[in-house]
């Protein structure tokens, strides 16, 4: 969730009562942004103004900010430049935790928005790849199995170039509540201990933070940690790799 506005809005908060961009009805940045904002019990002025338009208003001081939902680095918001205008937090307030995970935004990403080491927290969308239920010894569920061994096996493929940076925060084992993972799926990813080893690292990761580990009282919450630790652990994965990179 990237949100642009002048350097004098300094959390999503500031922009209670301020005419905000959501895209177009209907669209993900649409959806997401009404939802936070009634999480949050926020009530800005919504405006409905397509992305392109919306940024020109912005420069212009018609509106005060404009929401763009979209996989990191995104390119309208990587050609925006103005010294005027920021990046803005948002912060992972309860309400939100649900639903959504912890992110960050750098320089990196957009340095055309962010200077130096900074880093600019967020929040993240998850994404979730569907399939129908088909019943097994089907040809559909036949071409489903195939698919899911030629997808898993060459996963780490699109983790690197000329892929979208966004495939290293991907996940194929994070749990989703209420959701059932295909089976063939689940026995993929049992085969090869990918489960297995998430929860060995986030078991690790919670004897050295007692104090996170403290806030665990049910298996909800559990799980609700293990999903922002993978998309931390996912993050901070692709850090390693870039940094690795350049130093080639």
């Amino acid at each position: 969730m990237h949100v642009i506005a002048s350097k004098s809005v300094r959390s999503l908060r500031d922009l209670e009562g301020k005419t905000v961009s959501v895209d177009l009805p209907n669209g993900g940045t649409f959806v997401t942004a009404l939802t936070v904002f009634e999480r949050l019990g926020m009530k800005p002025k919504i405006v409905y103004i397509e992305q392109r338009i919306a940024l020109e208003k912005l420069k212009a001081g018609e509106i005060d900010a404009v929401i763009v939902c979209g996989g990191k680095p995104y390119k309208s918001v990587s050609t925006f430049k103005d010294d005027r205008f920021h990046l803005v937090t948002v912060d992972y307030e309860k309400p939100l935790q649900k639903d959504y995970l912890p992110a960050s935004l750098s320089a990196k990403d957009y340095p055309n928005l962010i200077s130096g080491e900074d880093r600019v927290d967020t929040i993240a969308v998850p994404a979730v790849l569907a399939a129908y239920n088909w019943a097994p010894n089907t040809e559909r569920y036949r071409k489903l199995s195939q698919f899911v061994d030629a997808f898993f096996t060459k996963f780490p493929t699109f983790q690197n170039p000329p892929f979208h940076p966004k495939w290293k925060e991907v996940s194929l084992s994070a749990p989703l509540p209420d959701w059932q993972r295909l089976p063939v799926a689940e026995q993929w990813l049992k085969s090869h201990n990918i489960e297995a080893v998430a929860r060995t690292r986030f078991d690790d990761f919670l004897k050295t933070s007692p104090a996170t580990a403290a806030n665990i009282k049910t298996d909800a919450d559990r799980e609700t940690l293990f999903k922002q630790f993978q998309a931390w652990d996912s993050e901070r994965n692709a850090r390693a790799q870039v940094r690795s990179g350049s130093q080639k």
